[in-house]
């Protein structure tokens, strides 16, 4: 089976206001702004450095342009990827997602040009997503995306008979 070559479906910026940044974008994209809304945490699992992680309090908009999403993600006070890159680097281009039908053989693609594995991830039921930092290779953090029942291993992570990428190794 020959698999389809990665897709970016979203550009993720980091900003210090979601409603001012989106209604800045509304008006250069010309379109209806984008309702700013607090980053969905039921049924997510999150993993940073292997370590279970509760991200509330984000603010996100988002805005469908066509073959890719814009991102607007304004981090909460707490620990999170996103306030980590807002305090080190201020605003800015935090990552382009890719999405991929094996993650496995991305990560090895991505080791291949001297990219860690990923230090964060996150399942929901219908899919995972995790981050790699490859500012060193490609000037910019990857979001790596695949669909996929996740629900079963979910399971396994939350009665602690699975670790984070487990599924990958």
């Amino acid at each position: 089976m020959t698999q389809s070559p990665p897709v970016i479906t979203q550009i993720c910026l980091v900003v210090h206001d979601a409603e001012q940044a989106s209604a800045n974008w509304s008006k250069v994209l010309g379109v209806q702004q984008a309702p700013v809304e607090i980053l969905p945490t039921e049924g997510l699992l999150h993993y940073t450095y292997e370590k279970a992680a509760e991200y509330s309090g984000c603010k996100v908009a988002k805005y469908e342009l066509g073959h890719f999403i814009l991102e607007l993600m304004q981090p909460a006070e707490t620990p999170s990827p996103w306030r980590t890159f807002l305090d080190n680097h201020g605003q800015g281009v935090f990552h382009f997602c890719l999405y991929v039908d094996d993650r496995k053989a991305m990560y090895d693609t991505l080791a291949d040009i001297g990219a860690e594995q990923p230090y964060h991830v996150g399942y929901f039921g219908k899919g995972s997503y995790s981050y790699v930092d490859t500012k060193a290779q490609l000037g910019l953090e990857l979001s790596i995306n695949n669909m996929a029942d996740t629900s079963h291993l979910m399971e396994l992570l939350v009665n602690g008979l699975a670790k984070p990428l487990d599924e990958v190794k």
